[in-house]
């Protein structure tokens, strides 16, 4: 078995892992389709399921969606503040705050009851997430590896 770093420098590779998540990707979007379409029981797409949670108050999702945006979409050159386990491990610790204290909730109530002032929580979850992943949990750039 080849190390890591082997495979990412393989362009071939690198091109199938590509087309699998492509391929996956477009295989969720059919089924949720599908989902929509077939009527047997209301609200069971993957869509409404997401935004069910969401709504409930798991703004722990949308974290995690700020942070996979740092990590994904601006990777580093530069070393971190901290090693990226412990990043992670201070990712993990802040999402638990968050689910078992109900700050999410707490936000909403802050903010108000309304359909904007829910979509505000989010977006500060989201922002809160990409700024905590963007110092503690990037990965570095291919030209590091």
């Amino acid at each position: 078995m080849q190390p890591i770093t082997q495979l990412l420098d393989n362009d071939t590779f690198v091109k199938r892992v590509q087309y699998l998540i492509i391929t996956l990707f477009i295989l969720l979007i059919a089924f949720d389709i599908y989902l929509a379409i077939d009527n047997s029981v209301e609200g069971d797409t993957i869509s409404n399921i997401i935004k069910s949670y969401t709504d409930n108050g798991l703004y722990i999702l949308t974290f995690f969606w700020g942070a996979l945006a740092a990590n994904f979409f601006f990777p580093t050159k530069h070393t971190l503040l901290v090693s990226r386990t412990v990043g992670s491990i201070i990712l993990i610790v802040f999402a638990i705050f968050i689910y078992w204290f109900s700050l999410g909730t707490m936000v909403k109530n802050m903010i108000g009851p309304t359909e904007n002032d829910i979509r505000i929580a989010h977006a500060i979850y989201m922002v809160f997430g990409f700024l905590m992943a963007f110092l503690f949990w990037r990965q570095p750039a291919k030209s590091s590896l």
